[in-house]
């Protein structure tokens, strides 16, 4: 198979800090993501975003925002923003917990992912291989 070709600049949007977040953001990645990349990990990119805008707006302050960004030619970054300096950490959910599990998704579904911290915030992100 041969190596995806992407320049596409970093694209980012701002969301409202509500219920219809995870559905921005769902709607952002599948309208800013060049169609190479997108073509292989868009739903697992919207599953993830998702899950991460849902801990922003439960857990983090205002103002949200999502970004994306093709790095190189095997990997898609997304990021998500927040103005909170607290960081994430994977639970570990009981069987019958209706939540905490959005961070394991994410360390199973993505190749890698992290935080990082500014004097504004933090970002949380993830790559997805193509």
């Amino acid at each position: 198979m041969q190596p995806v070709k992407c320049s596409m600049p970093q694209r980012r949007r701002v969301l409202p800090s509500d219920a219809t977040s995870a559905w921005a953001a769902r709607r952002f990645l599948e309208e800013a993501s060049c169609p190479e990349h997108m073509a292989t990990v868009l739903e697992d990119a919207q599953l993830l975003v998702s899950e991460l805008v849902g801990n922003a707006v439960r857990h983090g302050l205002p103002p949200i925002e999502v970004a994306v960004e093709c790095v190189g030619e095997k990997c898609l970054e997304v990021r998500v923003r927040d103005t909170s300096f607290a960081t994430p950490a994977v639970r570990r959910a009981g069987v019958e917990a209706e939540d905490g599990r959005g961070l394991q998704l994410i360390d199973l579904l993505s190749s890698e992912w992290g935080t990082k911290t500014d004097s504004f915030g933090k970002t949380v992100w993830f790559h997805l291989d193509v």
